[in-house]
C-alpha cells in the first residue's frame, strides 16, 4: 500500500495545512517517522533553509513532525509578482518568472522536479502527508494538475477531503468535488473531514448522516476552529488582535510578504496589532512596521498613492518607532534603483527616514544567518540569528548588525530600525528587549508557543476515533 497520505480540500483556505501539521505531529508522536510534502504551493510567506527557500507551511509541518524542513518537502514554490506573472522557486532556488500563458510549458517541468523529490522522501520515512492546492476539482486544469489528483494517480494515494463548515456549503462542494471525480479518484477518497465547526453537533449529525449515506464513506472528524493556532499561509488570513497599550501598525501592502515575521508580537498582551491601509491609523501607531515585499518598488509607489509615506514620516515626527524589514527596510532608505528590472525597472525616492541607497542588482540571497550587534546599544542582545531572502545591495548608514561573514547588515536611525533579517521577532530576547525600550514587557515564548499549538491540533486527532482508525488502517498496520 501506498506510503503516501494525501490531505485535499474541497475549496482553497479549507484547512488542509493545519491537518497535515495536526496529522503529522500525532504520527510523530507514535514514534513514525513522517514527512510533510506540498509538490507545489503559491504563498509570498516564504523561509530559508539550508538548501534554499520554500514556503512557511511546510516549515511549520516539519516541525510538527519534527523533523529538519527541506526544500524537497515544498519542491516547486510560486511567488506572485501580480500580472499573471509569478517567480518560479525550483528545490530552493530561483529559476526564473512564469507567465500564465507558458504555464503548460513549465507544468510539466515542475511534475517531474515534485514527483522525484516525493519519490525521494519515501526512501527515507514511513509516510509522507502530502497536501493539496485549492480545490482538486477544477476541470480546466485538471488534465495538468499534478498536485491533487495527478499526484493521487501516480502514487494511488489514499486521500482524505476537507470542506470549511465556516464558509458554508459543504454538502454541495463535497458532493461535486468527488461528481468531477473519476470513478478511481472517487476510490481513492477514503472519507471527510468537517473543520472550523462552532455550533450544536446534534443539528449537524443528520447532514453527516445524509453524506455518508450518499457517498458511502464516513466522516472522519468535525474539528472546532483550530486554525488560530498556526501563522497564515496567505495574506488573505492574516489577522490582528490584541488589545494591549503599544499600538503596532503593519501597513498591508499588496504584495506584503513574509508576514510570519510579525506572528509573534500578536502573541503579546500588551500589543495592539493591526494590518493597515489606513493613513489615520499609521500615524497614531507607537510602532510602524514596513513588512517584506516581493515588489518593493511598485509597494512604494502604491503607499505613496494612499498618502502611507507621509503618514509613516509623521508617526515618526511624533515619536514613534519605525521598524523596516527586508523590503521594508529598502524602502526606508533614500533611493531604490532597479536598472536591469528585477523589481519591475525604474527608480523610486524612498522614505528618507535612514541614509541607505538601495540598487535592485546581484545575487539573490537566500539562507539561514546569525549576526552580532554592530551598536553600542545596552538593551539590544548581542547575537541574533535569522534567515534572509532578498534581491538587491543596500549602502550607506550605520550597519545595525555584522553577519557571520563579516557583512555588515541593516542600518538605523533614531528611532528608526532597518535590517533584511527575518525572524527577528520570533526570537524572545530580542523582542521582549525592544518591547521593553518601547514601554511594554514582552512575556510570551513563541516556539514554546508553536509547539504547544501543535500538540493541541495532536491531542484534536487522537480525539476522533475514526480518523485515527482510518490512519492505523492505511498506515500504521502497513508500516
Amino acid at each position: 500500500m501506498s506510503k503516501v497520505l494525501l490531505v485535499l480540500g474541497t475549496t482553497s483556505g479549507a484547512g488542509k495545512s493545519t491537518l497535515v501539521a495536526a496529522i503529522c505531529r500525532y504520527l510523530a508522536r507514535r514514534g513514525m517517522r513522517v514527512a510533510p510534502f506540498k509538490a507545489q504551493n503559491m504563498s509570498l510567506n516564504a523561509c530559508a533553509v539550508e538548501e534554499g527557500e520554500m514556503a512557511w507551511a511546510q516549515v511549520v509541518q516539519a516541525w510538527a513532525a519534527g523533523v529538519e524542513p527541506r526544500v524537497q518537502m515544498n519542491p516547486v514554490l510560486l511567488k506572485p509578482l501580480g500580472n499573471a506573472r509569478s517567480e518560479l522557486i525550483l528545490l530552493g532556488r530561483s529559476a526564473g518568472v512564469v507567465e500564465s500563458a507558458t504555464f503548460d510549458a513549465y507544468r510539466s517541468r515542475a511534475c517531474l522536479v515534485a514527483y522525484e523529490a516525493l519519490r525521494g522522501l519515501l526512501k527515507e520515512y514511513d509516510l509522507v502527508v502530502a497536501e493539496g492546492a485549492g480545490s482538486p476539482a477544477e476541470v480546466n486544469l485538471k488534465e495538468m494538475d499534478f498536485v491533487n489528483t495527478g499526484l493521487m494517480r501516480e502514487f494511488q494515494a489514499p486521500a482524505i477531503l476537507v470542506a470549511d463548515i465556516d464558509r458554508g456549503g459543504i454538502f454541495a462542494s463535497i458532493l461535486g468535488t468527488l461528481e468531477l471525480f473519476t470513478p478511481q479518484e472517487r476510490e481513492l477518497v477514503v472519507g471527510f473531514v468537517i473543520n472550523r465547526f462552532r455550533g450544536n453537533l446534534d443539528i449537524l449529525k443528520p447532514g453527516l448522516d445524509f453524506l455518508e449515506e450518499r457517498t458511502g464513506k464516513p466522516v472522519l472528524a468535525v474539528f472546532p476552529y483550530l486554525d488560530k493556532a498556526l501563522p497564515p499561509e496567505d495574506s488573505l488570513d492574516i489577522r490582528g488582535g490584541g488589545d494591549g497599550k503599544l499600538k503596532v501598525a503593519v501597513v498591508r501592502y499588496p504584495r506584503i510578504s513574509n508576514f510570519s515575521d510579525l506572528i509573534p508580537l500578536a502573541l503579546e498582551s500588551q500589543v495592539t496589532l493591526a494590518y493597515t491601509r489606513d493613513p489615520l491609523e499609521v500615524a497614531a501607531a507607537h510602532l510602524v512596521i514596513l513588512p517584506g515585499s516581493r515588489a518593493t518598488l511598485s509597494d512604494l509607489r502604491w503607499m505613496k498613492g494612499r498618502g502611507l509615506d507621509l503618514a509613516v514620516k509623521l508617526a515618526h515626527k511624533r515619536g514613534a518607532w519605525v521598524l523596516g524589514l527586508c523590503g521594508g527596510y529598502q524602502m526606508l532608505g533614500g533611493e531604490l534603483e532597479d536598472p536591469v528590472g528585477t523589481d519591475g525597472g525604474g527608480r523610486e525616492e524612498g522614505l528618507g527616514l535612514l541614509p541607505v541607497k538601495t540598487i535592485m542588482a546581484g545575487e539573490k540571497r537566500v539562507g539561514p544567518v546569525k549576526a552580532r550587534k554592530a551598536v553600542d546599544w545596552s538593551w539590544m542582545p548581542c547575537r541574533v540569528a535569522g534567515y534572509e531572502i532578498h534581491t538587491g545591495e543596500t549602502k550607506g548608514g550605520s550597519p545595525l548588525f555584522v553577519l557571520g561573514d563579516s557583512r555588515g547588515d541593516g542600518a538605523w536611525g533614531e528611532r528608526v530600525l532597518g535590517t533584511y533579517i527575518h525572524d527577528l521577532l520570533a526570537q524572545d530576547d530580542f523582542r521582549r528587549a525592544f518591547l521593553r525600550l518601547l514601554g511594554v514587557r514582552g512575556t510570551s515564548n513563541y516556539y514554546a508557543h508553536l509547539e504547544e499549538s501543535l500538540d493541541a491540533l495532536a491531542d484534536a486527532v487522537d480525539g476522533h476515533p475514526c480518523l485515527v482508525r482510518c490512519m492505523e488502517d492505511l498506515v500504521l498496520r502497513d508500516s
